[in-house]
């Protein structure tokens, strides 16, 4: 019977399963099981790559910061959940989450939080003990030890079980970053080439066919680079990219948010709109895919103020942090 009850479980949306949290304590102790979980997760896995879609903002009257969450595939798009970002200051920018295997990290500052999107549910993260301020902080898993990690650095302070980040040295140049999450070591891959020196709020790390790249857009918004770094040359080198799409077809300037395991790069305007729509760019036969997000939300969002995006591909089913 445990084990029809198990495999029935298995089969149903997270958000269905942590309410059964509450049928029982036998039925608790069975869905916050790790075995459950990695079974569960995959699953889920297993399935078709979705896109998850946030949208961050502030909404009327009261103005505070929210992130609604979107799962869609080329044929359907369901509401999530909402969470309630950690700032409330109508003044700040929204905070842009973070993603790794299947949660997220919202917050600026000293307030974060990490939420479920399936689920909805969030826990709030204590407030790092240092005298300086944190300017920056990132968001891993290790796959090893079934851990998740975020690594906090201060101002004076130098997704595969690594986390990659820019940053920059002591000689006022711009490296790439790695650290890892096992074993918690920093290494420097490489010096940014010169015509990488110009990185704004454009610059975006994604994994490229399992190789970490770098992507700018130019002022107009229609010329995309991507630099994926050739690590298995003798010293690590960049490999450069372009494209070029006409972004004023889609009301709003395109930004590069990842790319999927098929080798596309996936674009989608900054700002949520009532016609938004996520582009999957094949560089290769210079192909283009358009997938229609159908926003339902509740009138709260339609209301909304301008509203931030983030798009991450291959999105699955979690049932942690329950």
């Amino acid at each position: 019977m445990k084990s029809l009850n198990t495999e029935i479980i298995r089969r149903l949306p997270a958000k269905s399963v942590a309410r059964f949290l509450l049928v029982s304590k036998s039925w608790a102790n069975l869905i916050t099981n790790r075995d459950f979980i990695k079974s569960f997760e995959t699953r889920s896995c297993s399935s078709q790559p979705r896109l998850l879609v946030c949208f961050i903002g502030r909404t009327k009257p009261c103005k505070r910061q929210y992130c609604y969450f979107f799962s869609s595939s080329s044929s359907s798009t369901t509401f999530l959940s909402r969470v309630k970002c950690p700032r409330e200051d109508p003044e700040c920018f929204p905070c842009l989450p973070h993603y790794a295997n299947g949660l997220i990290r919202l917050g600026y500052g000293e307030k974060k939080l990490i939420c479920n999107p399936s689920t909805g549910k969030s826990i709030d993260l204590p407030k790092v003990k240092n005298i300086m301020s944190v300017s920056k902080s990132l968001f891993g898993y290790d796959p090893v030890n079934d851990e998740y990690k975020i690594l906090c650095m201060t101002k004076k302070s130098p997704d595969d079980g690594v986390v990659y980040f820019v940053a920059k040295t002591g000689a006022e140049y711009l490296c790439l970053m790695k650290f890892d999450l096992r074993y918690e070591k920093w290494d420097l891959l490489t010096r940014l080439s010169s015509d990488m020196s110009r990185l704004g709020e454009d610059c975006t790390l994604i994994n490229y066919e399992g190789k970490v790249a770098i992507t700018t857009t130019n002022t107009s918004g229609d010329t995309f680079n991507v630099w994926v770094i050739d690590q298995a040359a003798r010293e690590p080198g960049w490999l450069k990219k372009s494209f070029s799409i006409e972004s004023w077809k889609f009301l709003s300037k395109l930004s590069i948010y990842g790319s999927t395991h098929t080798g596309e790069f996936i674009l989608a305007p900054r700002y949520y709109s009532h016609d938004f729509s996520v582009l999957l760019y094949n560089p290769n036969t210079n192909g283009l895919r358009k997938i229609k997000v159908d926003v339902k939300g509740s009138d709260e969002f339609k209301h909304g103020r301008r509203m931030r995006t983030m798009v991450f591909w291959e999105y699955f089913q979690s049932i942690r942090l329950l």
